[in-house]
């Protein structure tokens, strides 16, 4: 194994925890994302869209009222303009917490801008200036007081409901067991603790069975799943008391979170930062791309996953965010979908000359069988067939699928080795693309038996597959392809999922390229 730039550690079989400080290696199939991430509820749109008419009626009715001449048009513009900026600033979200003082100075804002702006169209220039105050404080006012009864409605309607969102708390210490009686005790965030994970820590774990005492710090630590109520996981599970706070049993540990999620139909995973191993903490997060429910990170946020200022918000006092994977959202994944169909079969219908030629080299050459078909990795842990042309002298399946090949391998003649360095070998997997077992931009697949070796020693890598396989990527045109360090390659394909943006894939394709074009590896 150490042809493929893996360090010594690797091979010794020594545990993951120890050879990388990304946390543990082996851990459960990512969920694939085309999973619903939560079930449709009323609230979360409702809500949303309530504000949105608000503040749309509102800046309407202040046009229409301030400048009665200004026609339908202008206060119907003014309300668009108005909600898209809101929309824009994170400001139509479903919070746990929702402040009307937070939310006030960027309303007041975007409602003096809006309001200059149907002044300035609709009024001269002597009455612009008092139109503009008067559109800004009647629009800003009835926006600001619907806000505070929707966030009003919003506290009653969660403290008054039946059930309380089944949560989940990974960390075991002070501050989870802090957060799990807070949420027991203000029924406006709408969350109950069901359980806790411990996360590398067990030395705490002690501590948040005890409630914080010393005393009998192991009581909790070892207690069984069974400890949860039949009805914990619907609702909220029936607390046991030591020393005069609510004990929640500890369910399991960082690799049993898929599992935990889907058994208790959790709704919400709070993350405690500071309850948790640093070496765990990118882990869960990762962890949580392809889990069924929202994660809120408590305390200092990790650089793993990108948190925006709009969605940073706080539970009593204690500073949250809700961490936003983005091809998470059903209109990204559509849009990196599009994509591929839309460049691959561009691509495809402009090289089918060039594929041809290659088909014809690659027959001279070597005979009958011009492609070839082998099982790879994709999405989810699921296996595909993946087509391309071959490179190699004919070897039996089971070579092909557990030899690594490497660059001076002597089964490659001089049409496959032409056809590797130029990447042009690679051209059928275009039809991979459009069938859907690919994408144009993400993690290369591996074979199975490789698979399995590298999710046991090289930390993350079973976390690749959160997003379909690429035919490049941001680990590819950075070198790290062939016979180069998994354990490079796995940091750089976890760090393009958790940044991944639409124009990114648009930079990556252009860079690979250039890569081809000026056979340029990095």
């Amino acid at each position: 194994m150490r042809a493929q730039g893996l360090s010594p550690s690797i091979d010794s079989g020594a545990p993951a925890d120890l050879i990388s400080a990304e946390g543990p290696a082996v851990l459960a199939p990512a969920v694939p994302y085309r999973r619903g991430v939560t079930g449709a509820r009323i609230l979360a749109v409702l809500y949303p869209v309530c504000l949105a008419v608000a503040d749309g009626c509102a800046m309407a009715a202040a046009v229409l009222l301030v400048l009665p001449a200004s026609g339908a048009g202008l206060p119907g513009a003014a309300a668009v303009i108005v909600i898209a900026f809101n929309a824009c600033g994170g400001l139509y979200r479903t919070r746990r917490n929702p402040s009307l003082l937070a939310d006030a100075p960027p309303i007041v804002v975007r409602t003096l801008v809006v309001g200059a702006f149907a002044a300035l169209l609709s009024a001269d220039a002597g009455r612009a200036a008092v139109a503009w105050l008067w559109v800004t404080a009647v629009a800003g006012a009835s926006a600001l007081g619907s806000r505070a009864f929707a966030n009003a409605a919003l506290r009653t309607y969660r403290c008054r409901r039946s059930r309380a969102r089944p949560a989940l708390i990974v960390g075991a210490g002070g501050m989870a067991a802090h957060l799990a009686e807070l949420l027991r005790e203000r029924g406006e965030f709408g969350l109950a603790a069901v359980g806790q994970v411990a996360a590398g820590l067990p030395s705490a774990v002690g501590q948040a069975a005890a409630g914080g005492s010393s005393a009998a710090p192991s009581a909790v630590a070892s207690a069984p799943s069974a400890a949860v109520p039949s009805g914990a996981s619907a609702g909220v599970p029936a607390a046991g008391v030591s020393g005069g706070r609510s004990v929640v049993p500890v369910l399991g540990e960082t690799a049993d979170l898929p599992a935990l999620v889907e058994r208790h139909g959790i709704d919400t995973l709070v993350v405690i930062a500071e309850d948790v191993h640093p070496n765990h903490l990118g882990t869960v997060l990762r962890i949580s791309f392809g889990l069924p429910c929202e994660t809120l990170l408590v305390q200092p946020p990790s650089n793993v996953v990108p948190v925006s200022a709009a969605r940073r918000e706080h539970l009593a006092g204690l500073p949250c965010a809700r961490v936003d994977w983005r091809l998470r959202e059903p209109s990204a994944r559509c849009a990196k979908r599009l994509l591929d169909l839309v460049v691959g079969s561009v691509i495809l219908c402009a090289a089918l000359p060039v594929i041809a030629v290659c088909a014809v080299a690659v027959r001279l050459e070597g005979g009958p069988g011009v492609v070839f078909r082998q099982r790879r990795i994709g999405l989810g842990g699921e296996e595909f067939v993946l087509l391309k042309f071959r490179t190699l002298r004919k070897v039996d399946e089971r070579e092909s699928d557990t030899r690594w090949t490497v660059r001076d391998d002597d089964r490659i003649g001089r049409v496959g080795r032409f056809l590797r360095a130029t990447s042009l070998d690679e051209l059928p997997q275009l039809w991979n693309v459009i069938r859907g077992d690919m994408s144009l931009v993400g993690p290369r697949p591996e074979r199975p038996h490789f698979v399995e070796q590298f999710s046991r020693t090289c930390p993350g890598y079973m976390l690749r597959h959160r997003v379909p396989a690429g035919m490049t990527g941001w680990a590819q045109i950075h070198g790290f392809r062939g016979d180069t360090s998994i354990e490079l390659r796995a940091r750089l394909d976890n760090h393009y999922i958790d940044h991944w943006s639409f124009t990114g894939d648009l930079k990556i394709l252009l860079l690979t390229v250039r890569a081809m074009v000026f056979r340029d590896a990095g």
